[in-house]
């Protein structure tokens, strides 16, 4: 992606990162943050599956794994395995390990990526359209348990 961000873009990168926050509470721990991106990462396959099946969202997870994992190494373990399918309990375990700070930017980072990865592929506006339900999930008052 050249040029400066779209509205859309720019729109988009913010309520990303915000529906970590939001879901992790004020003050969160390593274990509150991991819970949160696991809730995220469960409504973001749940509404990608369908659309683009479940090999798919493990190439882009494993992706975005192997992208993040260059400023976080830690993240690495969390790549996809032999069995092609995206270990949401090993992500949450290592998430959890990790100082408040680095759970916090590692998760962020991550979902980031991700979005950003699935952007370069189909571009924005489908990029949103496809994660509309996460985004309504993030704008209701109450967030959902994992």
């Amino acid at each position: 992606m050249a040029g400066r961000p779209t509205s859309l873009e720019s729109q988009s990168s913010r309520w990303v990162a915000a529906i970590l926050a939001k879901r992790s509470g004020i003050h969160p721990d390593a274990i509150q943050i991991a819970d949160a991106t696991i809730a995220v990462w469960y409504d973001i396959t749940t509404a990608l599956k369908a659309i683009i099946g479940q090999q798919g969202v493990v190439a882009l997870y494993d992706r975005s794994v192997a992208l993040t994992a260059r400023t976080y190494p830690w993240l690495s373990s969390s790549r996809a395995g032999d069995e092609h399918s995206v270990e949401l309990d090993g992500l949450q375990s290592v998430i959890a390990r990790q100082s408040n700070e680095d759970a916090a930017a590692g998760s962020s980072e991550l979902l980031q990526t991700f979005y950003d990865v699935l952007v370069s592929l189909i571009g924005p506006e489908l990029c949103e359209q496809l994660l509309a339900s996460v985004r309504e999930d993030f704008a209701s008052p109450q967030s959902r348990d994992l």
